[in-house]
């Protein structure tokens, strides 16, 4: 009985907490009035500075706190919110995520980062707010956004769906359709946008969807797609690795792919060249654990060398 009162529990506590697609942050006040004076445009400055440093994570937290603060000043600021939301996910995604203590501190970045990126798609599409507001499903109400809300229904799908993997399957289920529906949208206005990043987003969809069983064929198209449009970007090679090799037993794919990313010249692609470090990362610390994914014999036929 206590562990049922627990479950019973926590799952009320889900369905109340002021994070994914909930009226919560759209509806009602959409945002602060200005707390600060001061000189916006000259925050937003130093914030794309220290941003352009983003390979230390000092530096991001710099340009948070820049925007931060520029925000105060000017808090309708639609372009400084979708800044603050993609420096919330970079700070959860590359650092955070590798120090097991900051598990919760991780997860409440990229809760961080969903509630910036809903206050742009808010300010930029007035017709979201109205929809949404007025009790219209989310994706009846992001239908009318047009071109311009595409980087605010990126980012905000983007840090909802790293929060919600982190938060477990229960939590990833119930805003699955949302995430699926700015996705799709984004797919349609604007299909290359962040290095091919809808058809990324599917390949990883595809392999929880159906549940449980997921669809093979589609995961990988969508995961093939975004790598031939956008090789440079490896954190597809690296989700693709993770999330599809590793479900269907695929070592070779697996070892290809992390090899790779891991011989990838950094100078090639150097506006991408912090999160590429970051990724590497991630690739060195899959291809080490393939065996725990693998059997070691058919990680050697694959050319494993680990």
């Amino acid at each position: 009985m206590i562990r049922k009162m627990t479950l019973l529990t926590a799952l009320a506590v889900l369905l109340a907490a002021g994070c994914g697609t909930t009226r919560t942050n759209v509806c009602g006040k959409l945002v602060p009035n200005a707390t600060a004076q001061g000189d916006a445009a000259a925050l937003v400055a130093a914030g794309d500075a220290a941003w352009k440093e983003r390979k230390d994570v000092a530096k991001i937290n710099a340009a948070i706190a820049a925007w931060s603060k520029a925000l105060a000043i000017t808090p309708k600021d639609a372009d400084t919110r979708l800044k603050l939301s993609r420096g919330f996910y970079l700070l959860a995604d590359g650092h955070l995520r590798t120090d097991d203590e900051k598990e919760e501190e991780m997860k409440a970045t990229f809760r961080k980062g969903m509630k910036q990126a809903e206050i742009a798609l808010a300010l930029r599409v007035p017709q979201y707010r109205k929809d949404f507001c007025a009790e219209k499903t989310f994706a009846q109400s992001i239908s009318t956004a047009d071109k311009a809300a595409v980087p605010a229904m990126y980012w905000f799908a983007t840090n909802l769906g790293k929060w919600g993997l982190a938060e477990g399957l229960t939590t990833i289920l119930k805003y699955k359709d949302d995430i699926k529906a700015m996705m799709d949208r984004v797919e349609t206005l604007h299909p290359t946008y962040f290095y091919h990043a809808p058809y990324r987003y599917f390949g990883v969809y595809w392999t929880k969807i159906p549940v449980f069983r997921g669809d093979a064929e589609k995961s990988k198209a969508a995961f093939n797609k975004s790598i031939a449009g956008s090789p440079q970007y490896l954190a597809t090679k690296v989700l693709m690795a993770e999330r599809y090799a590793t479900k269907w037993k695929d070592p070779k794919l697996f070892v290809k792919l992390l090899s790779e990313v891991l011989a990838f010249d950094l100078n090639s692609a150097p506006e991408l060249a912090p999160e590429n470090t970051i990724e590497k990362a991630k690739a060195k610390e899959l291809y080490e654990d393939a065996d725990t994914y693998f059997g070691e014999d058919d990680l050697k036929a694959a050319g494993w060398k680990g």
